[in-house]
């Protein structure tokens, strides 16, 4: 079973959404896809609820579990997914300041699970503005890839909190499905 970990000092970088819209694409291939929620909101759980989703089920079998994480590294649920993980995500929006904190996250991983595959994720993007224009300078000093797939800031990704897969407009749909097979090309 293949374990991928989003997880973040900071909250409001998408580590939620994109948990679950991982598990929309992941779920369109057919593999047996679930969601372990650490965060004490549970946010992805309720998702999960609304979309008739899988939680993780202990001695269950899935092709692959994603972990949602609370917004710190200090809380013993992120030092579980990061030790349990074989992938670890670490969204981050363009804002230098968020930049700053994944290369912390990136640095918390690198001392607790040295096998793991991290990479930094953008997220939120926007077309043609200073922040997404000077994300990749802002980037490149960083201890870990940032993985070579983006997500830009759509509504459709929010609607797909609600509505699941149907709720993506067709560019948030291919968006999405290059953004799944980069990450799980990762293995």
């Amino acid at each position: 079973m293949l374990k991928i970990a989003l997880i973040q000092k900071k909250g409001g970088v998408g580590k939620t959404t994109l948990t679950v819209l991982l598990r929309e694409a992941i779920q369109k291939t057919g593999q047996a896809v679930a969601i372990r929620d650490y965060d004490s909101q549970g946010s992805a759980s309720k998702v999960l609820e609304k979309l008739g989703g899988i939680k993780e089920t202990p001695g269950q079998i899935y092709s692959i579990l994603l972990i949602d994480t609370p917004p710190s590294l200090i809380l013993p649920a992120t030092a579980a997914a990061v030790k349990d993980a074989d992938i670890i995500l670490i969204p981050t929006s363009p804002s230098p300041v968020d930049i700053w904190e994944a290369d912390e996250a990136a640095r918390f991983v690198a001392s607790r699970n040295s096998k793991a595959l991290v990479r930094i994720v953008l997220n939120r993007t926007k077309s043609g503005t200073l922040l997404t224009d000077a994300a990749g300078e802002n980037l490149s000093g960083l201890s870990v890839p940032v993985l070579p797939v983006s997500l830009a800031d759509r509504q459709s990704y929010q609607h797909a909190l609600l509505g699941g897969w149907n709720a993506l407009d067709s560019k948030a749909q291919k968006e999405l499905l290059q953004f799944t097979v980069a990450v799980t090309s990762l293995r």
